[in-house]
């Protein structure tokens, strides 16, 4: 077997790793004792795994990429797999070198490998470039792959690797000034931090990024539990981490020292350095997916609406990475299609009409079709306000979604507890709702109103176009500290069955006892609710998907209600 097939099975077997490898459990110790232990555990079950089983598991998925790759390439190019070069505090990073035979100098194009993965990750998306004419450098981050180092999460040492690529680079192929830099996931960070950085990049494309680390991992004060778990459990089996990232994800769940990390958090963060990227002008491309529970949307498209250089942005369905994934297969789809138009115009000034099409595209709930818009938000958006009524007597009844105002002094009250409206299994639901469009249902009228708020309004007179984010504000009584809670939107049918279409979480801080307002935008989305279905809202308190400060304690919360203070839906649409 050649270098680079032996070097593809490895990157092949960490794909399934970084999904495979998720504790859902929160023990909030005190330190970051209970993650590494969890990571220990995991070393020794995945020793279990033998790597032949591991790699006739993934026969198919290797098999395709040697596939493409041999596809591609046509002998225009040459592929050096021994690219090495020292970091300014002289840590070793390593990589691959794709150069056109003929000619030069070129433009260039450096992709940034996934968190867990390795430079192989963009071996068929290289080579295709290479034959349009461009030099391909893809480096291992440190502490990944072959390269030296503890990984730095996109940190100082980061950006000095990268300004070490691009020096080699300029070293020892035969590339002109048009240099841009790309990357899945960790390398979509990376690569919109240093299109901001560095001075010799002149454009990036970023996919299944984050725009705010701090809201990615803690957004409305509440930990991401089972991604940042899977995340420390992955780079600790393929990676060299550094102990601070699972010691500052322990903080997060245990509310200790938050402000340190999160200061830690936004010095890795491309929003934190918006106006900095205005500064330069240079464009981006940004694709990120709507049901993407580790980079959400919203933080993405508060990042991108603060930005005022060209730029360009698709909403697709899916969960982390699998809108992206088919193009580092060989398959040809819509979101690689436009990065590579976007580096022909940008780098080689090819007039191939990626600028004419619209600035923001966004794949609708459930279907492959997609509304396009040319600004965001859009214009002429249409900010629905639905009232929330209370539940009847003894929460008997659910409450109602109304456009006519709510004239009721009550209360309702609900003991917090897991109902029947949740996100579903961590990573099986999300992979069956994003991937292939199996939604997430349940029957609203059967959740338990002991445990959480219902709403449902009448049928719909018109079709609903929502196209943006969905804010709920409440006023809620709290007989904890830090109550957590998790609202989720439903198309409900005729039978009650609702079809899961977007949610929220947060968790409030020191409110014990005092009334206070709950206001939380749920996940932006696109999605026509049709003439004839309902809305229904579930509010509860537990959720896998999020970290709970109370996971066991059983709590009272009750939600107000008055004509001064109103509680309400609001919704972007068309």
């Amino acid at each position: 077997m050649k270098n680079y097939q032996r070097k593809i099975v490895l990157f092949c077997l960490a794909i399934p790793l970084t999904f495979a490898c998720g504790p859902n459990e929160n023990k909030n110790q005190s330190s970051s004792g209970s993650i590494l232990g969890l990571v220990n555990s995991v070393n020794e079950n995945a020793k279990t795994v033998g790597a032949d089983q591991m790699a006739s598991s993934n026969a198919s998925q290797r098999s395709q990429m040697e596939a493409a790759f041999a596809a591609e390439n046509d002998g225009s190019f040459t592929f050096n797999d021994l690219v090495s070069f020292t970091s300014s505090d002289g840590t070793k990073i390593t990589g691959n070198l794709f150069q056109p035979k003929a000619g030069g100098p070129y433009p260039a194009v450096i992709f940034v490998n996934s968190w867990a993965l390795n430079e192989y990750e963009y071996i068929v998306p290289a080579a295709k470039l290479a034959k349009k004419g461009y030099v391909v450098l893809s480096y291992n981050t440190r502490g990944f792959g072959t390269s030296e180092g503890k990984i730095n999460v996109a940190g100082p040492k980061d950006m000095e690797d990268l300004s070490s690529a691009l020096d080699y680079l300029q070293r020892t192929a035969s590339v002109n000034e048009n240099i841009g830099i790309a990357g899945i996931s960790y390398g979509a960070g990376i690569s919109l931090l240093g299109v901001t950085k560095e001075p010799r990049i002149k454009t990036a494309v970023a996919m299944s990024g984050w725009g705010s680390l701090p809201d990615s991992l803690y957004g409305n004060q509440t930990p991401r539990l089972v991604w940042g778990l899977l995340l420390i459990a992955s780079g600790y089996l393929t990676g060299n981490m550094d102990p601070i990232i699972a010691e500052n994800f322990q903080k997060l769940l245990d509310n200790r020292d938050v402000q340190s990390v999160l200061n830690w958090a936004g010095d890795r963060s491309p929003s934190t350095f918006a106006q900095t990227l205005n500064a330069t002008g240079k464009p981006v491309y940004i694709s990120n997916n709507s049901q993407d529970n580790l980079f959400q949307p919203n933080q993405v498209l508060d990042y991108f609406q603060r930005l005022t250089v060209p730029k360009k942005l698709d909403l697709n369905n899916g969960i982390h990475a699998t809108a992206e994934i088919g193009g580092i297969l060989g398959i040809q789809n819509y979101i690689w299609t436009n990065a590579y138009d976007w580096f022909d115009y940008w780098l080689k000034g090819i007039p191939n009409g990626i600028m004419s099409k619209p600035m923001v595209s966004i794949q609708k709930r459930h279907v492959s079709d997609r509304v396009f818009y040319n600004s965001w938000p859009i214009r002429n958006q249409v900010n629905r306000t639905y009232h929330l009524k209370p539940m009847g007597m003894f929460n008997l009844s659910p409450g109602s979604i109304s456009t006519t105002t709510n004239t009721s002094n009550t209360s309702n009250t609900v003991l917090a507890g897991a109902t029947s409206a949740s996100t579903g299994v961590p990573l099986l639901s999300e992979i069956l709702d994003g991937a292939v469009s199996i939604p997430i249902k349940t029957n609203v009228h059967l959740i338990d109103r002991s445990n959480a708020m219902v709403y449902i309004s009448d049928s719909l007179s018109t079709a609903l176009k929502v196209r943006g984010k969905i804010t709920y504000k409440g006023k809620i009584n709290s007989a904890v500290s830090r109550p957590h809670f998790v609202v989720y939107l439903y198309e409900v049918d005729s039978w009650g069955t609702g079809t899961l279409i977007t949610h929220g979480a947060s968790t409030l801080s020191t409110v014990s006892g005092r009334d206070t307002d709950l206001i939380l935008d749920l996940q932006a989305v696109a999605h026509d609710f049709p003439k004839g279905s309902r809305l229904g809202l579930a509010i509860d308190n537990v959720d896998p998907m999020y970290a709970n400060p109370y996971p066991l304690l059983t709590y009272l919360n009750q939600f107000k209600y008055n004509s001064q203070s109103a509680s309400t839906l609001t919704i972007q649409s068309e």
